[in-house]
């Protein structure tokens, strides 16, 4: 992999899977998250927007997003199992090799027994060459900070799981650049890069709400982008580096607008 090649989350622009692509392509970005949600609404299907893809130079960072995997009640536990391995298909289909796939955010998780899911997920998509990208978010019911998650990782030791850092689910719980400290860079699979208007009143729905609605890009808010960017430079880092920002307003936008707003904005941090 290059070094850090630079991403946006497809979730910033309205339109079908190949404008989006299109428009990524256009404004400068080497790649893009796609959401499942984007290949299922591909009338072409998936082979043909992979070669889409490819004719546009742009590869994939990841596939997402496998929900509520981890501590899935007994009812629900083999249903997740086939879950990530039409996943794994997709991606394939794709050509890409890493699965976004959150701590939980179930009430009702079963706790113990998150290790073996884990393991077994690793395990899984070893078999396909696959790497997993585990996400602490701000709502999970477990593993909802960057340090729980790294504890865990770090426990397991499982060497195709590695660390989401989104700054946002970082800062919405108070937290800062020194989560990173003492985290290696090779367990950091990706950065994503945004912003926030002001700290979310700390209730999951208020919280929950900012994300999916009314995240900014990086240096439209109060975050201190330029702390996490030191940090990770000074690590090493040199994984993929990007733009996940949820905004109803940035997505009302064209595509290409909203595509070259994230560059110039993802650019003002990482050149």
């Amino acid at each position: 992999m290059s070094s850090h090649p630079k991403f946006l989350n497809l979730v910033l622009l309205n339109g079908e899977p190949e404008e989006k692509l299109r428009a990524a392509h256009a404004a400068g970005f080497d790649q893009v998250e796609i959401w499942r949600e984007d290949v299922q609404a591909s009338a072409q299907g998936t082979l043909a927007l992979a070669q889409l893809a490819a004719q546009q130079q742009l590869t994939f960072t990841n596939l997402q997003v496998l929900r509520d995997f981890t501590g899935a009640p007994d009812r629900e536990r083999q249903q997740k199992r086939e879950e990530l391995r039409q996943f794994i298909q997709v991606a394939q289909a794709l050509g890409c090799d890493t699965i976004q796939a959150p701590a939980t955010t179930r009430e009702d998780c079963l706790a113990e027994r998150i290790d073996e899911d884990l393991q077994w997920m690793a395990s899984e998509a070893a078999r396909y060459k696959m790497r997993i990208m585990y996400e602490p978010m701000a709502w999970c019911s477990v593993d909802n900070t960057l340090p729980l998650a790294w504890e865990r990782l770090q426990r397991l030791d499982q060497p195709n799981i590695g660390l989401v850092v989104d700054l946002f689910h970082i800062c919405a719980r108070g937290g800062d650049a020194s989560q990173l400290d003492g985290i290696p860079a090779d367990r950091i699979y990706e950065v994503q890069l945004c912003d926030m208007a002001a700290l979310p009143p700390q209730n999951n729905d208020a919280i929950i709400d900012i994300a999916r609605h009314q995240r900014l890009l990086p240096g439209d808010g109060i975050i201190e982008v330029e702390r996490f960017v030191d940090k990770l430079k000074s690590a090493g880092y040199n994984g993929p580096v990007g733009i996940e920002v949820f905004n109803d307003a940035l997505k009302a936008q064209p595509p290409a607008v909203a595509a070259q707003q994230a560059w110039t904005a993802l650019n003002r941090y990482w050149p």
